[in-house]
């Protein structure tokens, strides 16, 4: 059930390219969704299309999101596949390209990602891999989608060693962020994408050293701060600066650096943890909730090695305190195990891993970090 969005404002249109030469268009606002099939006219898309997306997601949506693909103009079919992590495995992907095939999808078509994350992910991944390449438009629905999973050309999907091992970098031609599409997540959900915010507040001075991204007059972390005493209300027209931000911060980093060759590392700040809390809990944690767990032990290691004072780690295991996250390591929870996984991150070279630590004060970091495979239990 929808709750009552005040969201206003116009619909912000970015066109953002990459050192690839790939041109995405970015609309963020609320009633964005309804400029769907405006842009697929302007991206000169093909007639078919396949809108992925999950249960949870559809019941509220894709009935909305089919009344913006007329039919006169686009044959679209749709494949639900399961909520969260799930829907990201090699059967999912082998049903997905199965989907296309046998509806005669060809390289002029379009794959919509109707959701969160996960469906962008595959959806990602599946457009990237049929026929080497369809057009892809992300339309995303959670707040974690929007602020960070929807942008930024990663497609992934998940295997039994761990989360995002197999995956490209496929840039999608549209990404349409609408708050409205808000409206219907539950509340934990909502809560649960501050953990990816904060990691944006916390490397947003040193992002803004190294890209064309512009700070604003506050920073971010005191922005969120704000809307987190206020208690985190959906319907603050506050969230809607807050996404705005994260949206021009990854652009402009991912601009730079679209393959992740040095800058776009910065992006890790509390996931070589958060994905081992992820894999060994079995995703009991949301990816919001054990990115925020990996940023408060990242910034204790910080402290520990004399790179930012206990203050700076105190206010940001506050600021999840407030906002009711989780901000210590779960109980229970086997430490060899999350050694063992952060061992296997993507991010591991030879005898290191690379880590982005919180340096000298809060919104700046070291995103260089060659940190010891050895002496990865310091995080724990």
């Amino acid at each position: 059930m929808r709750h009552k969005a005040k969201h206003t404002g116009p619909v912000i249109t970015m066109l953002w390219n990459t050192a690839l030469d790939v041109r995405t268009r970015v609309a963020v606002g609320a009633g964005a969704r309804h400029k769907l099939s405006g842009t697929l006219a302007q991206l000169s898309a093909g007639k078919r299309v396949l809108v992925l997306c999950q249960a949870s997601t559809a019941v509220h949506w894709l009935r909305d999101v089919l009344e913006n693909l007329p039919s006169e103009d686009f044959k679209v079919t749709t494949l639900e596949v399961p909520d969260g992590e799930a829907c990201k495995t090699t059967d999912w992907l082998l049903r997905t390209w199965e989907h296309l095939q046998e509806r005669g999808f060809d390289r002029h078509d379009t794959v919509i990602a109707l959701g969160g994350g996960s469906v962008s992910d595959l959806a990602g991944f599946a457009a990237s891999t049929y026929l080497r390449g369809l057009n892809l438009v992300i339309v995303p629905t959670t707040l974690l989608a929007q602020v960070d999973a929807a942008i930024g050309g990663k497609t992934a999907i998940n295997l039994p060693a761990g989360k995002n091992l197999a995956g490209t970098y496929f840039f999608p031609k549209a990404v349409i962020a609408d708050q409205e599409m808000l409206s219907t997540m539950p509340r934990k959900q909502i809560i649960g994408a501050i953990g990816e915010i904060l990691k944006y507040a916390l490397i947003e001075e040193t992002v803004a050293k190294n890209s064309d991204y512009e700070m604003g007059p506050t920073p971010l972390l005191d922005v969120l701060e704000k809307i987190i005493n206020d208690g985190f209300d959906i319907d603050d027209p506050g969230i809607s600066g807050l996404i705005t931000s994260c949206i021009k911060m990854k652009l402009f980093i991912v601009a730079r650096d679209p393959r992740e060759a040095n800058l776009r590392r910065i992006l890790n700040l509390g996931h070589t943890l958060g994905h081992a809390l992820e894999k060994v809990g079995e995703f009991k944690l949301s990816h919001g909730e054990a990115v925020g767990i990996g940023i408060t032990q990242t910034t204790k290691l910080s402290v520990q090695q004399k790179r930012i004072d206990k203050a700076a780690a105190e206010r940001v295991k506050d600021i999840l305190f407030r906002a009711e996250l989780p901000h210590e390591l779960p109980k229970g929870l086997n430490k060899e195990q999350l050694i063992q996984a952060m061992a296997q991150d993507k991010k591991r070279h030879g005898d290191n891993i690379k880590l982005v630590l919180p340096q000298t004060r809060l919104g700046v970091v070291d995103y260089e970090v060659a940190f010891p495979l050895a002496d990865l239990g310091k995080l724990l």
